[in-house]
């Protein structure tokens, strides 16, 4: 497929577990793309900082953070941004309090871990730690209001959370490469609604577009995109016929498909 822009997920997809960032195959398979004219855009479920510091020196041309919630430009200037309503983020405060999840929020400068500060630390993931800061005394929303949470809800922890809070709509979606971490994102924020805006800016749709991805919260760039394809790492629920199901991102997935389907 002629695809006029690629859209990748960075953890699982672009980036192994444990990896300092994509490998150099993958590196050499994006400066490819980038030399044959197609636009190239990045969405993730991380914050802008703690994505730009994953991808190096590499950048894309639009970077869409905290599944959808924000989107920059490459010179990193906010194109959209949406951020939670004081009624979601204090149901969110209240109910972890109540029940001892660790959550933080994410804002421009960091994770301010508003409940349960060490205990987050103590299980975050290696590459956001460094950005997770201590946010108990839950004064930073008075600046600016977050875009999106984060918890580390143990199985049951939540079950409770949609009789008393359901009204707000808020979604929870775990990360594919973390167990009992989940996003917590303002209902209608995804990633494929903001990759939309993006690619109108470059004057392109979604059918112009191929998708990479292996969480769950990739599941409606891969269904609206031209050409989806899945890792071979991913959630088994997203190997749906018509899509590519790539060679695991270990494997150097994204880069054997970008060789094999796109770039020839």
């Amino acid at each position: 497929m002629k695809c006029k822009a690629c859209v990748f997920d960075i953890d699982g997809t672009l980036v192994a577990k444990g990896a300092p960032g994509p490998s150099p195959r993958t590196l050499d398979a994006l400066k490819a793309l980038s030399d044959a004219g197609t636009a190239l855009i990045v969405a993730t479920g991380r914050a802008p900082f703690a994505a730009r510091h994953v991808l190096g020196a590499w950048q894309p041309d639009f970077l869409v953070c905290s599944t959808g919630a924000l989107v920059q430009d490459k010179a990193g200037k906010a194109v959209y941004a949406h951020t939670m309503s004081p009624e979601e983020m204090y149901a969110l405060v209240d109910y972890c309090e109540d029940h001892e999840v660790p959550m933080d929020f994410v804002f421009d400068d960091g994770y301010y871990a508003y409940v349960e500060y060490e205990r987050l630390k103590a299980h975050a993931l290696q590459g956001t730690r460094r950005f997770l800061l201590d946010g108990e005394d839950q004064v930073r929303h008075l600046q600016s209001m977050p875009y999106a949470a984060c918890i580390y809800a143990l199985p049951g922890q939540m079950d409770g959370f949609a009789a008393k809070y359901g009204h707000l709509g808020l979604r929870l979606l775990p990360f594919a490469t973390a167990g009992n971490f989940y996003d917590v994102l303002s209902p209608g924020t995804d990633k494929a609604a903001s990759v939309a805006l993006a690619l109108a800016r470059l004057g392109l749709t979604w059918a112009d577009a191929a998708a990479f991805g292996d969480g769950l919260n990739d599941e409606e760039m891969l269904a609206a995109a031209g050409l989806a394809v899945v890792m071979g790492n991913g959630e088994e629920q997203l190997k749906q016929p018509g899509r590519i199901v790539a060679p695991a991102c270990a494997e150097d997935g994204v880069a054997r498909v970008i060789e094999q389907y796109i770039l020839q």
